[in-house]
Protein backbone atom coordinates (compact mmCIF):
# COMPACT_ATOMS: atom_id res chain seq x y z
CA UNK A 1 0.00 0.00 0.00
CA UNK A 2 2.56 2.07 1.20
CA UNK A 3 6.93 2.27 1.84
CA UNK A 4 6.94 2.25 5.52
CA UNK A 5 10.88 2.96 5.03
CA UNK A 6 9.71 6.08 3.45
CA UNK A 7 7.56 7.15 6.52
CA UNK A 8 10.69 6.08 9.01
CA UNK A 9 12.73 8.76 6.69
CA UNK A 10 10.59 11.31 7.13
CA UNK A 11 9.97 11.23 10.91
CA UNK A 12 13.61 10.31 11.73
CA UNK A 13 14.71 14.09 11.77
CA UNK A 14 11.48 14.83 14.56
CA UNK A 15 12.71 11.97 16.45
CA UNK A 16 16.30 12.87 16.55
CA UNK A 17 15.16 16.53 17.68
CA UNK A 18 13.28 15.20 20.93
CA UNK A 19 16.09 12.27 21.52
CA UNK A 20 13.77 9.62 20.62
CA UNK A 21 15.16 6.15 18.99
CA UNK A 22 12.42 4.34 16.92
CA UNK A 23 11.91 0.81 18.48
CA UNK A 24 9.41 -0.15 16.04
CA UNK A 25 7.05 0.50 13.34
CA UNK A 26 3.64 -1.30 12.52
CA UNK A 27 0.63 -0.65 9.89
CA UNK A 28 -1.95 -2.87 11.38
CA UNK A 29 -6.25 -2.82 10.93
CA UNK A 30 -8.31 -3.30 13.56
CA UNK A 31 -11.95 -2.29 14.41
CA UNK A 32 -11.49 1.06 14.42
CA UNK A 33 -9.76 1.00 11.09
CA UNK A 34 -6.03 1.09 10.00
CA UNK A 35 -3.84 2.11 12.30
CA UNK A 36 0.04 3.07 12.10
CA UNK A 37 2.09 2.42 15.52
CA UNK A 38 5.14 4.16 16.14
CA UNK A 39 7.01 2.50 19.37
CA UNK A 40 9.54 4.79 20.62
CA UNK A 41 12.31 4.88 23.68
CA UNK A 42 14.74 7.85 24.40
CA UNK A 43 18.18 7.85 23.34
CA UNK A 44 21.04 5.89 25.46
CA UNK A 45 18.20 4.81 28.36
CA UNK A 46 18.81 1.49 29.25
CA UNK A 47 14.58 1.02 31.17
CA UNK A 48 13.19 -1.41 29.16
CA UNK A 49 10.02 0.51 29.63
CA UNK A 50 12.15 3.57 27.14
CA UNK A 51 12.63 5.97 29.67
CA UNK A 52 9.65 8.05 27.36
CA UNK A 53 6.77 10.40 29.25
CA UNK A 54 3.21 10.43 28.41
CA UNK A 55 4.27 14.35 27.44
CA UNK A 56 6.80 12.84 24.78
CA UNK A 57 4.79 10.15 23.92
CA UNK A 58 2.13 13.23 22.88
CA UNK A 59 4.66 16.17 21.61
CA UNK A 60 6.14 13.25 19.30
CA UNK A 61 2.31 12.47 18.17
CA UNK A 62 2.23 16.08 17.07
CA UNK A 63 5.11 16.55 15.49
CA UNK A 64 4.92 12.78 13.52
CA UNK A 65 1.14 13.94 12.61
CA UNK A 66 2.66 17.16 10.85
CA UNK A 67 5.25 15.62 9.06
CA UNK A 68 2.76 13.02 7.49
CA UNK A 69 0.71 15.23 6.86
CA UNK A 70 3.15 17.27 4.55
CA UNK A 71 4.46 14.51 3.56
CA UNK A 72 1.31 12.75 2.66
CA UNK A 73 3.15 9.23 2.55
CA UNK A 74 -0.22 7.44 3.51
CA UNK A 75 -3.01 7.65 1.11
CA UNK A 76 -5.62 5.83 3.82
CA UNK A 77 -7.28 7.15 7.12
CA UNK A 78 -5.70 6.17 9.46
CA UNK A 79 -4.81 6.13 13.54
CA UNK A 80 -1.51 7.65 14.42
CA UNK A 81 -0.46 6.08 17.64
CA UNK A 82 2.67 6.71 19.74
CA UNK A 83 3.35 4.30 22.19
CA UNK A 84 6.42 3.27 25.27
CA UNK A 85 7.15 -0.45 24.77
CA UNK A 86 6.01 -1.04 28.01
CA UNK A 87 8.11 -2.89 31.00
CA UNK A 88 7.32 -6.36 29.70
CA UNK A 89 8.56 -5.18 25.23
CA UNK A 90 8.76 -7.30 22.70
CA UNK A 91 12.69 -8.43 22.06
CA UNK A 92 12.90 -8.73 18.50
CA UNK A 93 16.38 -8.49 17.46
CA UNK A 94 19.52 -10.58 18.08
CA UNK A 95 20.82 -6.96 20.10
CA UNK A 96 17.41 -6.64 22.04
CA UNK A 97 18.23 -9.85 23.25
CA UNK A 98 22.07 -9.08 24.52
CA UNK A 99 20.78 -5.54 25.71
CA UNK A 100 19.02 -7.51 28.37
CA UNK A 101 21.12 -10.27 29.60
CA UNK A 102 20.27 -11.20 33.01
CA UNK A 103 16.45 -10.42 32.64
CA UNK A 104 13.31 -12.54 32.78
CA UNK A 105 11.76 -12.95 29.15
CA UNK A 106 8.99 -15.67 28.02
CA UNK A 107 10.14 -17.20 24.56
CA UNK A 108 7.74 -18.75 21.99
CA UNK A 109 9.41 -21.40 19.60
CA UNK A 110 8.51 -22.59 16.30
CA UNK A 111 9.08 -25.53 17.05
CA UNK A 112 10.10 -27.40 20.05
CA UNK A 113 13.73 -26.71 22.38
CA UNK A 114 15.93 -29.86 22.78
CA UNK A 115 13.93 -30.83 26.28
CA UNK A 116 10.49 -30.41 24.17
CA UNK A 117 9.24 -27.25 25.08
CA UNK A 118 7.68 -24.26 22.81
CA UNK A 119 7.20 -21.91 25.31
CA UNK A 120 10.95 -21.07 27.71
CA UNK A 121 10.70 -18.67 30.87
CA UNK A 122 14.11 -17.89 32.10
CA UNK A 123 16.72 -15.46 32.75
CA UNK A 124 18.15 -14.57 29.45
CA UNK A 125 21.63 -15.80 29.05
CA UNK A 126 24.83 -15.25 26.89
CA UNK A 127 24.30 -17.26 23.29
CA UNK A 128 26.78 -17.52 20.63
CA UNK A 129 25.32 -15.68 17.32
CA UNK A 130 22.47 -17.09 15.86
CA UNK A 131 21.27 -18.39 19.21
CA UNK A 132 19.58 -17.63 22.34
CA UNK A 133 19.77 -19.04 25.81
CA UNK A 134 17.52 -19.30 29.12
CA UNK A 135 17.70 -20.17 32.21
CA UNK A 136 14.82 -22.80 32.75
CA UNK A 137 14.27 -23.79 36.32
CA UNK A 138 18.20 -24.00 36.46
CA UNK A 139 18.99 -25.11 33.05
CA UNK A 140 20.09 -23.54 30.06
CA UNK A 141 18.40 -23.96 27.05
CA UNK A 142 19.48 -22.58 23.76
CA UNK A 143 17.63 -22.67 20.46
CA UNK A 144 18.10 -20.96 17.09
CA UNK A 145 17.11 -17.33 17.12
CA UNK A 146 15.45 -18.33 13.60
CA UNK A 147 13.10 -20.56 15.71
CA UNK A 148 11.49 -17.80 17.82
CA UNK A 149 8.23 -16.29 17.45
CA UNK A 150 7.77 -14.01 19.89
CA UNK A 151 9.74 -12.76 22.64
CA UNK A 152 8.69 -10.56 25.70
CA UNK A 153 10.16 -9.40 28.66
CA UNK A 154 8.19 -10.33 31.83
CA UNK A 155 7.15 -7.85 34.55
CA UNK A 156 7.89 -8.77 37.96
CA UNK A 157 7.06 -6.97 40.77
CA UNK A 158 8.16 -7.32 44.55
CA UNK A 159 5.07 -7.15 46.93
CA UNK A 160 6.37 -4.84 50.02
CA UNK A 161 4.87 -5.38 53.13
CA UNK A 162 2.56 -2.09 54.05
CA UNK A 163 3.10 -0.47 56.85
CA UNK A 164 0.90 -1.29 60.04
CA UNK A 165 0.36 -4.92 58.18
CA UNK A 166 0.07 -7.69 60.42
CA UNK A 167 2.94 -10.33 60.27
CA UNK A 168 1.98 -14.01 58.71
CA UNK A 169 -0.67 -12.10 56.62
CA UNK A 170 0.37 -12.15 52.39
CA UNK A 171 1.24 -8.14 51.12
CA UNK A 172 -1.36 -7.34 48.92
CA UNK A 173 0.35 -7.47 45.02
CA UNK A 174 -0.54 -5.18 42.48
CA UNK A 175 -0.80 -6.12 39.13
CA UNK A 176 -0.61 -4.62 35.33
CA UNK A 177 2.39 -2.07 34.38
CA UNK A 178 1.67 1.03 32.91
CA UNK A 179 2.35 1.96 29.24
CA UNK A 180 2.81 5.23 27.89
CA UNK A 181 0.38 6.00 24.71
CA UNK A 182 -0.67 8.69 23.04
CA UNK A 183 -3.13 8.91 19.51
CA UNK A 184 -4.19 10.61 16.96
CA UNK A 185 -7.56 9.62 15.50
CA UNK A 186 -9.26 10.81 12.23
CA UNK A 187 -12.01 13.13 12.84
CA UNK A 188 -14.37 15.31 10.73
CA UNK A 189 -12.29 17.28 7.70
CA UNK A 190 -8.76 16.31 8.96
CA UNK A 191 -7.42 13.03 8.58
CA UNK A 192 -5.86 13.19 12.11
CA UNK A 193 -6.57 14.88 15.44
CA UNK A 194 -4.69 14.64 18.22
CA UNK A 195 -5.85 13.31 21.77
CA UNK A 196 -3.47 11.77 25.35
CA UNK A 197 -4.38 8.71 27.10
CA UNK A 198 -2.90 6.17 29.32
CA UNK A 199 -3.51 2.52 28.17
CA UNK A 200 -2.96 -0.09 31.16
CA UNK A 201 -2.09 -3.15 29.85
Amino acid sequence: MFDLGRVRDAVAPVLASHGITLVDLEWITERAGWTLRFTIEREGVDDAGGGVTLEDCADVSRDVSSVLDVEDLIPNHYNLEVSSPGLDRRLRTAAEFARFLGRTAKVKLARPAPDGQRLLRGELLEAPEGQVAVLVDGKRIAVPFADVVEARLVFELTAQPKKGQRQGKEPAKESGQKKQLAEAAPRSGSKRSERGSEKRK
